[in-house]
């Protein structure tokens, strides 16, 4: 068992020397270094409240050579940049374009941040070739973060199978927070309870709960405006 470990250990060391060997390092600061093949790839683009518009700034922009195939390979940065006070970056970084060819693709990616909600899929865009269209104007919209406590009251005596709630402040994403399933004539959560989402201020976020019996849905929803610094309360009656 002991020999199975230690020859998975020299395999893993192995490959992620192997990452580093295709990469010329900086020794002083641990970025890549062209040295030939080079082509200077320029981009730039901004970091906005979408809410408001207004910039965000100090914010670090990371570009790196990223190989999703290798769960083991480091990330490689090329550079570092910040945004400044009117929220937009910038980069003029030479590399090694033979990288495209070997299963590697340029990340420019920024971190979460605690005031802010940024999904997952828009905190980062990916370059496959060094003209891609992508690389000017990257725009990354963040919403502001704030709280919002949704409270069930159960009024009603009607049965149900299955009561979902779920919010969102974009069509095109939402949240499903909580699903309360009956089995054995018992419900899985508390029928009087409250629990608390992430939302963005100061645009509606919209509130939607679902009442299933026997494959019968019934579907309401509400909105409200959540401000920011507070716990934002909505009573859901039912």
């Amino acid at each position: 068992m002991k020999c199975l470990l230690s020859v998975k250990l020299i395999l893993i060391l192995l490959i992620f020397s192997s990452c580093n060997i295709l990469f010329d390092i900086k020794d002083e600061n641990k970025l890549v270094e062209c040295k030939s093949g080079c082509y200077d790839i320029k981009l730039d683009g901004s970091i906005i409240d979408n809410v408001t518009k207004n910039a965000i700034k100090n914010t670090p922009i990371t570009l790196n050579w990223t190989n999703p195939i290798c769960a083991t390979c480091p990330d490689n940065i090329v550079a570092i940049q910040y945004s400044n006070d009117t929220g937009t970056f910038s980069f003029s970084n030479a590399i090694d374009t033979s990288y495209f060819s070997k299963g590697y693709h340029l990340n420019i990616s920024i971190p979460e941040k605690s005031d802010y909600i940024i999904f997952p899929k828009e905190k980062i865009f990916s370059v496959y070739n060094p003209t891609d269209n992508i690389l000017k104007s990257l725009k990354f919209e963040l919403y502001p973060k704030t709280q919002l406590l949704i409270q069930l009251v159960r009024e009603k005596s009607d049965a149900f199978d299955t009561f979902i709630i779920g919010h969102a402040f974009r069509k095109d994403i939402g949240y499903t927070d909580r699903t309360i399933k009956k089995s054995s004539n018992q419900y899985d959560y508390p029928l009087n309870d409250s629990f608390n989402v992430e939302t963005s201020a100061d645009i509606k976020t919209y509130i939607t709960w679902t009442k299933i019996n026997n494959a019968v849905r019934l579907v309401k929803t509400d909105s409200i405006i959540c401000k920011r610094n507070v716990i934002n309360t909505y009573k859901i009656s039912y």
